[in-house]
């Protein structure tokens, strides 16, 4: 509490024009914004400092603070957990920039639990290198090397993880090729296994890795992306309800993004293929997203998503899908079900002026396969394929973000989850009620 009212007292007396723009990933936030800033002050020579005639340096960071209530977590009325808890997450940044042809970037993260039982490595790191790299740029070539956050596409495999308290880093080698509307990106990607200490995390650990291409396109008019992708994938142990080992898995993929009118398009297939132990893999997902702009304030949105699932687990194939790295908010904040073996309908109202926006939402879950579980967002086989009903529950989710400048937003996000069929069965039959609060300083 002391830390929100801090919160509080720094942004309301921070006395800076309402004209900055913060990118979720500083490093690509804009210099030239802070090099221009009318107020010669502090705050611009922190933000923006020459080294020499081609070279400026910049320091800046973010603290959020979170608190979160979730009652009958697992369906079920849980006795002695306690069902509210503080998350508090604060970084800081070091940028240098050359001439747009090199750049250093530098993050220090801390991120602490309060009174949350049993917290785990993505709530809770007390002092790690979130991000530490070194970019070169000329006029067609890029090429990166050291440790940083991404966000691909539609963030269904590799994302930043924004939603728990610790994001998600990869030690990386990245090379890119850029020719007009068109880029090709070659990449290794080791990610980092997050502890709770401090500054003990490893570093190119490779425990875990991917490898492939990211490639894009833009039309000229930039009403059309594509972005054809292929991602290697090697595990040294995969769980799922049927087996368990070292997993070798390849995702090739295909986003598509479409402005017709009112309407915008985000349509996304992957298929994967490989081995786990002694088993084949044959999975696959389907997105299909439209967006209909109903007036300059108001958007309608639907979503429809198949997941395979393994259809039996004694035919020598795995046909569970799985999502690497995606968005841990695959479906909200509150992230019951991850994007495994899953049919699903959303649908939601937005509202956006000005300062303030909020979201009503709807989904619709059932199981692809009734010889496969329903998974965490983590991957963990939770509730088993028991019985053969494929409804799991539905969702109810309502979201109200203000930004009261550049620097400050408040947040406010609640969920409803009513247990279908799959799970009432089981005695899974309690509804979930989650609601989130968050507050983050940006400077």
């Amino acid at each position: 509490m002391i830390g929100f009212l801090l919160l509080i007292v720094t942004s309301v007396t921070y006395a800076q024009k309402d004209d900055l723009k913060f990118m979720l990933l500083s490093q690509t936030d804009d210099f030239e914004q802070f090099k221009n800033m009318e107020q010669d002050n502090f705050y611009k020579k922190l933000k923006y400092s020459k080294l020499g005639d081609s070279a400026a340096i910049s320091f800046g960071g973010n603290y959020r603070i979170q608190w979160e209530m979730l009652n009958n977590p697992m369906f079920q009325k849980e006795n002695g957990l306690d069902n509210n808890w503080f998350l508090s997450r604060g970084m800081l940044h070091l940028d240098i920039r050359s001439s747009s042809k090199w750049q250093f970037f530098a993050e220090l993260g801390t991120s602490h639990s309060i009174d949350k039982d049993m917290p785990s490595p993505v709530d809770e790191d007390r002092l790690y290198i979130n991000q530490l790299f070194g970019k070169y740029k000329s006029k067609n070539y890029e090429i990166a090397i050291g440790r940083e956050n991404f966000n691909y596409g539609s963030r269904r495999l590799i994302a930043i993880r924004e939603g728990p308290n610790v994001r998600l880093s990869f030690d990386a080698i990245r090379f890119t090729y850029k020719w007009k509307q068109f880029s090709s990106e070659a990449l290794v990607l080791s990610n980092v296994a997050n502890e709770i200490g401090v500054l003990d995390n490893d570093f190119y650990a490779f425990d875990d890795y991917i490898w492939g291409s990211y490639n894009r396109f833009n039309n000229e008019k930039n009403t059309t992306k594509l972005e054809v992708y292929y991602f290697g994938y090697k595990a040294e142990l995969e769980n799922y309800a049927s087996i368990s080992g070292s997993e070798t898995r390849q995702s090739l993929g295909v986003r598509s993004d479409v402005s017709l009118a009112r309407w915008k398009f985000n349509n996304e297939f992957v298929y994967q293929f490989g081995n786990i132990q002694n088993q084949t893999i044959n999975a696959w997902t389907l997105s299909v997203n439209g967006t209909y702009k109903i007036s300059d304030h108001f958007n309608y949105e639907f979503n429809g998503e198949i997941i395979s699932g393994d259809g039996n687990s004694s035919d020598g194939q795995l046909n569970t899908f799985n999502p690497l790295y995606p968005d841990a908010a695959y479906f909200g904040r509150v992230a019951r079900f991850g994007p495994y073996n899953l049919l699903d309908l959303h649908t939601n109202l937005s509202y956006k002026k000005e300062k303030i926006s909020s979201e009503l939402g709807y989904y619709a879950f059932w199981r692809y396969s009734d010889q496969d579980a329903i998974y965490s967002s983590g991957g963990r086989a939770v509730y088993q394929a028991v019985n053969d009903e494929k409804f799991v529950a539905h969702q109810i989710a309502f979201s109200l973000k203000y930004n009261w400048n550049s620097h400050f937003s408040t947040d406010l996000e609640s969920n409803m989850i009513l247990p279908g069929n799959f799970l009432t069965a089981q005695n899974f039959n309690k509804n979930i009620y989650y609601v989130l609060l968050t507050s983050k300083f940006t400077f």
